[in-house]
């Protein structure tokens, strides 16, 4: 059997709470970002001088895994399980909720471990926003119990949906990395049907999806794919500023990966019909317009509002990005976001 016989329940372990703060603390910092750009950079909206409608009535809303939002944004997973923590995603989570976007926590193995950790990812009685997804490794999703953790996990935090997150060059680099992957495609299958109507989503962590790992998750039943590319924050990078035994190793990884438009346009190729999100280096709504154009549903958008949710200014940093995809939308000559598409690029 590909499965841990792992038991139930499991002691926390006390590195993690330092390794999810020093994760955090250097994913801030400048230099942690893949060497190649996103792709992003070759992709050209067209520009429209008589876009023929008023900017204010250019439509952002959408249904975001069966959710209204007021704009295709979700704010990417960053934390969880640590003090810091806590304030990070009050702030996170106010910002999302009050400009209407969908908000991906961080792993929700250490509040698995530790339910104490709740006001870690979301405190009671705080404003919520229209669709909150929980998360968990690929790691986890091999565990016996995984439907029953998956499903404790969304209980606790009153999730609306489930990401799963796969991260192997990550976990291979890590010195406390769990680089077990054998069966998790199936394992995700096998989560999807157990946990149905709930949307289970999988995306990756910044090394983006070839198309073979695509038509696996699209056979497997899932609701929603984050092809989550290359050109943003590297984890091999940061796993070598974090622990010098990773060092060597995580060096020869700072370019690896699928460049995030590159990897979008294999997703809506392999799946058409299935959502697919996009995310990995994106940096202000340009964008995202760009993602949207070229098939994607929603975008993704992480470091960035990380930092200004260390400054306390998340909820400014989404009004500008939702500002800037609003701009761009009319300017391409589109009546709504969920209108673009690939007669708006250049």
């Amino acid at each position: 059997c590909m499965l841990h016989p792992t038991p139930s329940t499991t002691a926390p372990d006390p590195s993690a709470a330092e390794r999810k703060t020093d994760h955090v603390r250097i994913a801030a910092q400048p230099g942690v970002e893949h060497l190649s750009g996103t792709g992003l950079d070759r992709v050209r909206l067209r520009h429209r001088a008589l876009p023929e409608r008023d900017l204010a009535d250019v439509r952002l809303g959408c249904d975001l895994l069966g959710r209204p939002v007021r704009g295709p944004l979700v704010v990417s997973a960053m934390t969880g399980g640590t003090g810091q923590a806590e304030t990070l995603n009050a702030r996170l989570m106010r910002a999302a909720a009050d400009h209407g976007i969908a908000l991906t926590l961080g792993s929700g193995r250490p509040l698995l471990d530790d339910p104490d950790l709740l006001s870690t990812y979301v405190r009671a009685g705080h404003p919520r926003p229209p669709l909150l997804i929980a998360n968990l490794g690929a790691a986890q999703v091999r565990r016996r119990d995984a439907a029953d953790r998956a499903r404790r996990l969304v209980d606790l935090l009153g999730a609306d949906a489930l990401s799963i997150h796969l991260n192997p060059v990550q976990e291979a680099v890590q010195p406390e990395g769990q680089p077990e992957f054998a069966g998790v495609a199936d394992a995700i299958a096998r989560l999807v049907a157990a946990l149905r109507p709930l949307p289970v989503v999988v995306k990756e962590v910044g090394f983006g999806l070839d198309p073979q790992d695509v038509a696996l998750l699209r056979d497997a039943g899932v609701a929603a794919i984050d092809v989550a590319g290359s050109g943003g924050t590297n984890w091999a990078v940061i796993e070598g500023r974090r622990d010098a035994r990773a060092g060597a190793v995580a060096a020869a990884f700072a370019d690896w990966g699928v460049p995030t438009a590159r990897a979008l346009c294999d997703a809506v190729r392999i799946a058409p019909e299935l959502p697919i999100v996009a995310s990995g280096g994106l940096r202000d709504g340009v964008d995202a317009a760009k993602c949207l154009a070229l098939g994607a549903v929603a975008a993704g958008v992480a470091r960035p509002l990380l930092i200004a949710a260390t400054q306390d200014e998340a909820g400014a940093a989404v009004e500008t990005l939702l500002e800037q995809l609003r701009v761009a939308t009319w300017a391409v000559g589109a009546a709504s976001t969920s209108d673009l598409g690939t007669e708006h690029l250049a």
